[in-house]
C-alpha cells in the first residue's frame, strides 16, 4: 500500500491512512487503508470515503483451446480473488462507520504478468505438454522467431496487450499505461458492482471482463505516476468519453511500446517489426 498511499497523498484531493486491528480496536477485521476524497470538481459532496482493501491471491491461467479450423491456441489470463468473508467482516467497518463504501484495490504489473506466464509457457514446453509444444513451434514458424522463447514472450505480451487494452478502452482511459492500481467499487445501489464473478468462497476480477472496468472509482497510473477518477461516480456532470482510439492509431507506430516500426526483410518474407526488438516482439505482416 505504501507506493499507493504515496502516489495518492501528493495530489491536494486525497488523503489515505493505513487502517489496522491494533490501531482500530473492533470485534471484527478493518480495511487495510482508508481514502478521503476531498473538493473535488462539481462532487456531489465535499468528502467521500472509502475503506480499501488489496488482500487478494493472484490466479495465472494457461487457457488451452482449438480453433475452427482445427489450430490449438493458448490464452494467458489473470484473475484477482478476495476472500469472501474477509470481505464481509471488512464490510462491518465500513457500514458502521457510515463510509461511502468498501474498494477493492487491484496492482496490475506488466513485468510480473510477462514473466511469468513466459516461464509458464517455457516449463510446460521443456515438460513435453504437447499442446504447448505444437503452439510455440507453429508460432516460431508463422512469426519468423528464432526460437520459441521468443514465441512464448510474444504470447505473454500479446495477451497483456490485448487485456490492457479492452479494459483501457471500456474506462475510458486510452491515454493511459493501464499499470498501478485500480480502486473498484464493491457495491453500486447496493448492489454487487457489474462485472465482479461471485462463487461461494472468492470474489474474483476477471480482466477478460472489462464491464466491471467501466465501474472503477480511481485509477493510479504508477507508469505516469497520475491519478484519474471517475467523474460518472464522483461528479455531477457527466463523463463523456470521446473514442480516443482512431485518433491515436498510426501505421508506423508499435501498439505495444509506441516504438516506431520498420521494414524487415528476411530471407523467409517481410514483415513491419518494432524497432526496439528484442525487447519489443511486436510484429505486423503486410497483406498481399
Amino acid at each position: 500500500m505504501d507506493e499507493l498511499f504515496k502516489t495518492l497523498t501528493s495530489n491536494m484531493h486525497f488523503n489515505a491512512t493505513e487502517l489496522s486491528g491494533k490501531t482500530w480496536n473492533q470485534n471484527w477485521k478493518v480495511p487495510e487503508g482508508l481514502i478521503s476524497i476531498i473538493g473535488l470538481k462539481n462532487g456531489k459532496r465535499p468528502v467521500f470515503y472509502y475503506g480499501l482493501t488489496k488482500n487478494y491471491e493472484e490466479d495465472y491461467e494457461l487457457k488451452k483451446g482449438v480453433s475452427d479450423n482445427n489450430n490449438k491456441f493458448i490464452n494467458a489470463r489473470l484473475y484477482f480473488k478476495f476472500n469472501r468473508a474477509d470481505i464481509i467482516e471488512k464490510e462491518k467497518y465500513v457500514v458502521a462507520n457510515g463510509f461511502n463504501g468498501l474498494l477493492l484495490c487491484i496492482n496490475i504489473d506488466k513485468e510480473k504478468f510477462i514473466n511469468t506466464f513466459e516461464k509458464m509457457l517455457l516449463d510446460g514446453y521443456k515438460n513435453g505438454d504437447e499442446h504447448i509444444i505444437d503452439v510455440l513451434e507453429r508460432m516460431k514458424e508463422r512469426n519468423m522467431f528464432n526460437s520459441v522463447e521468443e514465441s512464448a514472450r510474444y504470447i505473454a505480451n500479446r495477451d497483456y496487450n490485448w487485456l490492457i487494452g479492452r479494459l483501457k478502452y471500456k474506462a475510458g482511459l486510452f491515454n493511459y499505461s493501464g499499470q498501478g492500481y485500480w480502486l473498484l467499487p464493491l457495491k453500486t445501489k447496493m448492489e454487487i458492482t457489474k462485472g465482479f464473478e461471485v462463487n461461494n468462497k472468492e470474489l474474483i476480477v476477471d480482466l477478460e471482463n472489462t464491464e466491471l472496468f467501466k465501474n472503477y472509482l480511481i485509477y493510479v497510473d504508477i507508469k505516469n505516476n497520475v491519478i484519474r477518477y471517475n467523474k460518472n461516480r464522483l461528479c455531477k456532470s457527466g463523463f463523456s468519453f470521446v473514442d480516443e482510439v482512431r485518433k491515436q492509431m498510426h501505421d508506423d507506430i508499435c501498439p505495444w511500446c509506441g516504438g516506431k516500426l520498420r521494414l524487415v526483410k528476411t530471407k523467409r518474407g517481410e514483415f513491419l517489426g518494432c524497432s526496439n526488438y528484442p525487447g519489443c516482439l511486436y510484429r505486423r505482416f503486410l497483406k498481399k
